[in-house]
């Protein structure tokens, strides 16, 4: 007979003693499932909070003007931790085919001017980023999609819709044409100043492409340059390797105040999960094997016979795991099903706000079953080895002779 059969044959016939592990290992099991899904889950979403909150190195020219070097973008862009880089520039421009709003006659020629602003994503960074301004009509400017955003009122001004073409003349002569892709709103329009000169009117910014903008000005350089990194904490080391690229005229700051402020409270789950886990797995082993080191005295006479037909000792190990084992894997499925309710309870307490309440939802996957299956197999294999080999060491002979005496 094999230790699978004698393993399974001991179960069925010790039913008290088997019914109380299993007990113990559902136990086990289903806090250890439902401490993996929030650890896992907060792991998770604290990797992915930086695309959330716009984890990035800001550099910016002191006297607002096109001052950052095109060049600087390959070199920044080669950083390991570097995802991708908006950059940001203006200058003036003249309309060739509609008209500015004007609120003041001056001869100056800003005041047939507008200012374009040309972003790589205007999602991400910017006044519309900041919710200052906000699109009634069409979509953003985004790496993948060109045009021009126009305001409202420089739209109703001149008739403008969606698909219009706008053409720009630069004070080299260029000329640019592109399509308008989106309306926006500021609602400070009717609070300025009438005396302001058109360039530099909310209703005359318009916000174009880099395509557009370095046909007109030939990509001479940013005003801004957002960075952005997928390792936030290692956002000081980053600022310093971008410092040594810029002179004394760009400022370099970090924006990450808002990742900190949602990554605080995340971190603290893991950290409270993490020693609940080691506590789980110490606890874990201590009670399993004192329960089976008290079975294991009751069956020394058993396996000495064992031995003495001339069983191996390694064969009697093998069938303590396999009973073990089959009892945990037992409990891995019950555990399944509990802890799908006492973890989304637990996830629901912990992440109530608004920020977290994604988290709230998660879901039993794969890998919290796979991290319950390692550690209970790390459990089993210690338990079953603090108990079971002391008697497998001792001699069979003096073994029987004491249960004789």
């Amino acid at each position: 007979m094999g230790f699978f059969q004698r393993a399974f044959r001991y179960i069925s016939r010790k039913r008290n003693k088997s019914i109380l592990l299993f007990l113990c290992f559902l136990m086990i099991s289903t806090t250890v499932l439902s401490a993996a899904m929030v650890l896992e889950t907060a792991q998770a979403t604290s990797r992915s909070m930086w695309e959330k909150t716009g984890t990035k190195i800001v550099l910016k020219n002191q006297q607002g003007k096109n001052g950052i070097p095109a060049d600087r973008i390959p070199e920044i862009l080669e950083f390991s931790t570097v995802t991708k880089v908006n950059r940001m520039a203006g200058n003036i421009a003249y309309p060739e085919d509609f008209s500015p709003v004007i609120t003041k006659e001056d001869p100056d020629a800003l005041n047939s001017a507008v200012t374009l602003r040309a972003y790589d994503n205007t999602e991400t960074d910017g006044p519309f980023a900041e919710e200052k301004y906000r699109l009634l009509a069409g979509k953003p400017i985004t790496e993948n999609r060109s045009g021009i955003l126009v305001n409202s009122q420089l739209a109703e001004r001149n008739g403008f819709q969606i698909g219009d073409p706008l053409t720009f003349i630069a004070e080299s002569g260029s000329t640019a044409t592109g399509k308008i892709i989106g309306i926006y709103f500021s609602g400070m329009e009717r609070r300025q100043e009438k005396s302001i000169v058109s360039a530099y009117r909310i209703e005359n910014q318009i916000f174009v492409d880099h395509t557009l903008f370095d046909s007109l000005y030939d990509g001479d350089g940013y005003s801004s340059l957002s960075v952005y990194t997928d390792d936030p904490d290692h956002l000081s080391s980053l600022r310093q390797q971008v410092e040594s690229l810029v002179d004394d005229n760009t400022s370099v700051t970090t924006s990450d105040l808002l990742y900190q402020q949602m990554q605080a409270p995340l971190k603290q789950v893991i950290r409270i999960t993490s020693l609940m886990l080691a506590l789980i797995t110490v606890t874990a082993v201590i009670v399993i094997s004192l329960l089976l080191c008290m079975w294991m005295r009751t069956r020394s006479k058993e396996m000495a016979v064992l031995i003495s037909l001339g069983i191996s000792k390694g064969d009697l190990l093998l069938q303590a795991m396999t009973e073990s084992f089959l009892l945990f894997g037992l409990s891995v499925a019950g555990a399944a099903g509990v802890s799908g309710l006492f973890a989304s309870r637990m996830l629901h307490s912990l992440f109530r706000t608004e920020d977290y309440s994604a988290l709230a939802n998660a879901r039993l996957e794969g890998q919290h079953l796979l991290m319950l299956l390692l550690l209970g197999g790390v459990i089993v294999l210690i338990a079953v080895g603090i108990s079971a080999l002391p008697t497998l060491r001792a001699n069979p002979r003096d073994t029987l002779s004491r249960m004789e005496g």
